[in-house]
């Protein structure tokens, strides 16, 4: 896939890097000439120092052609811009907003005539900050945050030690607003589960709970036998 991203700060940077990794070919585009020049030793793709809410610049950047443009930047304003000269362009890419003020993400996403122009908007810093709110008042989970539905997806390990290893799900009484998605056994078999599988012995379980009942589900599947405490010697 032919991805153009528009700035090449932290994010920007991280984001080309992953994709590369993929296997998907990545064109930047960023403002900052030392920045470009600086890129242009770290990435294999192309880097163009220009303008991205310059339509010459998405043109050299061939984004007629790509399958994807991700509008990066700290700012705002020229963020929404580029994804609707991209839009305009190549009405089939699909556009990734970034928005950096909390407050305009929510203003960008309920004007209607706006939304035709991004097909996702993320804002790194209100997650961010949702990340380590939850993290002091819910600490010890390995997490994935759904901040808007108010859910998350959360990872725990389990063993021999485990009161749930071996169980059935079913058995499990989990809350009404948690769901056990995934298991792996100790070997990294994948299971999608249903009320009849058994959990095994090692392993992980993977949780889709929402937030007011994370504590109910770590109290559950972190619990240990009786008599595990090892004996001082």
């Amino acid at each position: 896939m032919y991805v153009i991203i528009m700035g090449a700060g932290r994010v920007g940077y991280l984001v080309a890097r992953m994709l590369e990794e993929d296997g998907h070919d990545v064109t930047i585009i960023e403002l900052d000439r030392e920045r470009a020049k600086e890129l242009s030793g770290m990435v294999n793709g192309l880097v163009i120092q220009g303008d991205a809410t310059d339509t010459k610049t998405l043109e050299e950047a061939n984004i007629k052609q790509a399958a994807a443009f991700a509008a990066l930047t700290g700012k705002d304003d020229a963020n929404l811009l580029a994804c609707i000269l991209a839009k305009n362009l190549n009405p089939n890419v699909r556009t990734s907003l970034r928005i950096s003020n909390p407050k305009n993400k929510r203003i960008f996403e309920e004007v209607s005539d706006l939304k035709k122009y991004f097909d996702f908007v993320i804002s790194p810093e209100e997650i961010a900050a949702e990340y380590i709110s939850r993290n002091i008042t819910a600490p010890g989970f390995d997490r994935v945050l759904f901040p808007k539905e108010g859910a998350e997806i959360v990872r725990f390990i389990i063993d021999e030690d485990s009161e749930v290893s071996g169980k059935l799900v079913r058995d499990l009484k989990l809350p009404k607003d948690a769901l056990i998605i995934a298991v792996y056994d100790e070997k990294g078999n994948l299971i999608i589960p249903s009320g009849d599988t058994k959990l095994p012995k090692k392993g992980q379980i993977i949780v889709f709970a929402k937030n007011g009942v994370l504590s109910e589900v770590k109290e559950l599947l972190e619990k240990k036998v009786k008599g595990e405490e090892v004996q001082a010697s």
